[in-house]
């Protein structure tokens, strides 16, 4: 690894941290947190995912306690994004859909770029003849912070539940590790963020999931089924009500 990669590494890293760090403040700002846990969610989000991924691979102390300048950068980029939307006043239905918007775009940013260092960072430690745990790596760093966030505000995490995600880091992993064998390191990195976008994207614009069970709750269930006797008393009410009116 020489110098040159190691800035781009940076670089990337940075980009990435800025993404997670206004997603996350996006979302805490959203559920009404205050600027103490608007720059905790942010700096969770941005982390959170490289934190997990130094404890895995055994990296100690992690990469966000050696070199604050990631944490720091997200606090930072928590509370801007905080101050302007507190002097932009309480955001309307229009302005709450520009938001959706910008978290998305943040989050796949986030994603495709934490995937790629991730796997960088697992290479830098000594593993990478395991592609299993190099492709665990990225993912690990791309989806983890998200995770913490979502679990932090009381939300199921995303990509246990929504649209395509783990699986779109998953598959620009195993797409940088496929063309890092052929090519240098910068196109091997554009070809793993553009499918990881791609996926991302597309699976929100198109709706795509990965396959569900619909099971209804047995308290759904016990709900339909009082609304049914109820419907059902109703009518019989309704009958002897007829009947006792027409007797002759």
């Amino acid at each position: 690894m020489n110098e040159r990669f190691d800035v781009i590494v940076t670089i990337l890293e940075l980009i990435g941290t800025a993404a997670f760090a206004a997603s996350g403040a996006l979302t805490a700002i959203k559920r009404r947190f205050d600027l103490f846990g608007v720059i905790i969610i942010g700096v969770t989000t941005a982390v959170g995912g490289g934190i997990m991924r130094d404890i895995v691979i055994g990296s100690h102390p992690v990469a966000a306690f050696r070199d604050p300048l990631a944490m720091s950068a997200a606090a930072l980029i928590s509370a801007l994004v905080f101050a302007a939307l507190a002097v932009k006043g309480d955001p309307g239905g229009k302005a709450l859909k520009l938001y959706d918007t910008a978290m998305l775009m943040l989050d796949t940013i986030g994603l495709g770029i934490f995937t790629v260092t991730g796997i960088t960072a697992a290479m830098r430690s000594g593993v990478s003849d395991n592609t299993f745990l190099l492709v665990f790596s990225g993912v690990i760093t791309g989806v983890g912070g998200g995770v913490l966030r979502d679990i932090f505000v009381n939300k199921k995490p995303e990509i246990f539940v929504g649209n395509i995600y783990a699986c779109a880091s998953a598959t620009g992993a195993a797409a940088f590790l496929l063309c890092y064998g052929m090519m240098s390191f910068m196109p091997a990195c554009m070809v793993s963020l553009a499918v990881t976008f791609s996926l991302r994207l597309m699976s929100v614009k198109f709706g795509w999931n990965l396959p569900k069970i619909q099971i209804k709750a047995r308290q759904e269930r016990r709900i339909a089924a009082t609304k049914e006797n109820l419907i059902n008393k109703k009518r019989s009410i309704d009958y002897e009500k007829v009947y006792y009116y027409h007797k002759p």
